[in-house]
């Protein structure tokens, strides 16, 4: 890896091909490179260039059809739109250079683009109607992560389109027209509103993130069919209604289906049943009915993310899903899910060793070369997140929040990889396991709000990677382990358990123990207590006050 400021490049006239991507070069770019009249392609790419790019690197480029600028956070960009560009770009990347805040003018004379990378350029500015215009010949436009507005106008005229990313901008209106070539569309993170119709016919779409917008369409049993057909498909976040097909026969190549935090509603047929592909299974926070349904174990076998939570599901879980080998993530919580937890949870795989971070688990690759991860929703440490590329080293079950009964099962202690449990919220019996310490990578144990009893296992003391512990209001007795990594937690983790007893609960001191009271021995308190109330404390006072005063007042006496 090559490192330090870009050469001077003035004597390398006949270069036709320059690329110095993913180094560690530094400082401005030197102008020398205005000189390279051959020049067709410069990488600069993945460094750490600084200073000013203007058109006084490019006038003398009359060749250069490829430019790519990309990562290099502290490269700003700034062309005068008077500019005439000697050549016409076919391929120009800028993404993550400071292009902003107001949109490149000088785009205006670029009329060959085929590939358009502005993405993360701190762009806060109207998208102009010219741009569009120019866009006729484009194939890939990548502008997410900047602050662009305005209306999208129809794009299907630009025949060639088939990759267009206007992600996380503020983008408003009805979505686009688009060519039918299209197999790409990230819309996400906008202000888009109105009809998706439009999109239901573009067979040969295979990517569409629509969620985070301002949607509120019912979506019809036709529309519903063929976005089954895509490869990704995200519309959470949105308040989409409708209900999933319901045929035997639905050909569905969905890897990853975010559908969370809409208004669907209906049961979770069996046409998901032909979703073999799955890898992440999101449909949180809606209106689903009905139970889960016994095939959901059997007919995915790579699924990795399963969230139902939030929804109006009832009856038992269903023993099919201890087939779900490759799970890492099982959400059910808030639902009205009854039963036991099945014993058989110890059949997943994954949740029984301990994940390599160094390992690729490319089911939650988007696009693989360029690191691009899937994402998802968890509730970890009672809060709700967005997680992607960690999100192949998440294992977390969660069960809160419904009706179930019964003992927490002891194969659940053979899941050694696990790093969250949550049961809390139900009407769970028992003690906790006394080999709960097998799981030694846990760091969130939620089972509060539960009829769980007996004694907390000394054994729990030895899980030094809980970070967040919940016992409370529940029937647990006796001394309070207060040893070891248990000593990090305070008296609220255990509040609404009458029977338990010790540090840190100050006011409620076992047989025998020494207890705090403000910090203070009470032990300590109780025997000044008995010095006060005695009667010689008394006399001592009254005979230490007599010496005293005759002390002073007599050799006043004496001396006048």
């Amino acid at each position: 890896m090559l490192s330090g400021p870009v050469p001077n490049l003035s004597s390398c006239p006949s270069l036709i091909w320059l690329s110095l991507k993913d180094n560690m070069f530094s400082g401005s770019l030197t102008e020398s490179i205005g000189y390279l009249s051959q020049v067709e392609v410069i990488d600069l790419s993945l460094n750490r260039l600084e200073g000013l790019f203007s058109e006084a690197h490019l006038f003398n480029l009359s060749k250069l059809r490829f430019l790519d600028l990309s990562s290099n956070s502290n490269l700003t960009v700034r062309i005068k739109p008077s500019w005439n560009p000697p050549s016409q770009l076919e391929i120009l990347r800028l993404g993550s250079c400071k292009l902003g805040p107001y949109f490149p003018k000088w785009l205006q004379k670029q009329k060959q683009l085929n590939v358009l990378h502005v993405s993360n350029a701190k762009i806060s500015d109207r998208v102009p109607d010219w741009f569009w215009d120019n866009m006729h010949k484009c194939t890939q436009l990548e502008m997410q992560n900047n602050q662009m507005y305005g209306v999208v106008p129809d794009l299907s005229p630009i025949l060639a389109l088939y990759s267009i990313n206007l992600s996380s901008n503020m983008f408003n209106g009805s979505l686009p027209l688009l060519p039918p070539s299209e197999t790409e569309v990230n819309f996400s993170r906008n202000k888009f509103l109105g009809t998706v119709s439009n999109f239901c016919s573009l067979r040969n779409l295979l990517f569409l993130d629509l969620s985070d917008n301002l949607f509120s369409f019912h979506i019809p049993q036709s529309c519903f069919i063929n976005l089954m057909s895509l490869g990704y498909l995200n519309l959470a976040n949105n308040n989409f209604s409708g209900e999933i097909p319901n045929l035997d026969e639905l050909e569905c190549r969905v890897y990853s289906l975010h559908l969370r935090n809409n208004s669907f509603t209906g049961e979770i047929y069996k046409s998901l049943k032909n979703c073999s592909n799955l890898a992440i299974l999101d449909l949180g926070e809606n209106n689903f009915t009905g139970m889960i349904p016994d095939w959901l174990g059997e007919s995915m076998p790579e699924l990795g993310i399963l969230s139902l939570k939030s929804n109006n599901l009832h009856g038992n879980l269903p023993l099919s899903l201890c087939h779900l080998q490759e799970l890492q993530v099982l959400d059910i919580s808030l639902n009205n899910i009854s039963g036991t937890i099945p014993e058989c949870l110890s059949n997943f795989t994954m949740f029984r060793s301990e994940i390599d971070p160094n390992s690729m688990d490319y089911r939650f690759f988007l696009k693989a070369p360029e690191e691009l991860y899937d994402s998802a929703y968890i509730m970890w440490k009672g809060k709700e997140a967005e997680y992607a590329k960690i999100l192949r080293w998440l294992t977390i079950i969660d069960l809160s929040n419904n009706n179930l009964i019964g003992e927490i099962p002891r194969e659940v202690t053979s899941l050694i990889g696990l790093i969250a449990l949550n049961l809390s919220g139900n009407k769970l019996v028992g003690s906790i396991p006394r080999d709960i310490d097998q799981l030694e990578n846990l760091n969130f144990l939620d089972l509060s709000k539960n009829n769980l009893s007996g004694g907390i296992p000394s054994t729990l003391a030895q899980l030094s990677h809980l970070g967040v512990l919940d016992l409370s209001f529940n029937n647990f007795s006796g001394k309070i382990p207060w040893i070891a990594h248990l000593q990090t937690f305070n008296a609220s983790m255990y509040m609404g358990n009458p029977g338990l007893c010790g540090p840190p609960l100050v006011l409620k001191p076992c047989p025998g123990d020494k207890t705090l009271v403000g910090n203070v021995d009470e032990t300590h308190n109780q025997e000044h207590d008995n010095i006060f109330n005695s009667k010689g404390f008394y006399v001592s006072m009254a005979l230490g006050f007599i010496v005293s005063f005759w002390g002073v007042s007599g050799t006043l006496f004496l001396n006048k």
